[in-house]
């Protein structure tokens, strides 16, 4: 029914010797984005107080 490229979760992790290099990558885009959604989330936050704050 399905056509895996591993037969097992160790080999998926361990990739022929590349899962290192491959789930470090991964890692580092997923914290990246994190903290791009966060310091915008914090920037727009910001401006919404400031553009409410009165006069």
């Amino acid at each position: 029914m399905f056509n895996f490229a591993f037969n097992s979760f160790y080999e998926a992790l361990y990739m022929n010797g590349h899962g290192l290099y491959v789930w470090s990558v991964v890692i580092l885009v997923f914290i990246s984005l994190l903290g791009f959604f966060i310091g915008y989330t914090v920037k727009i936050k910001k401006i919404k107080d400031k553009l409410n704050e009165p006069n």
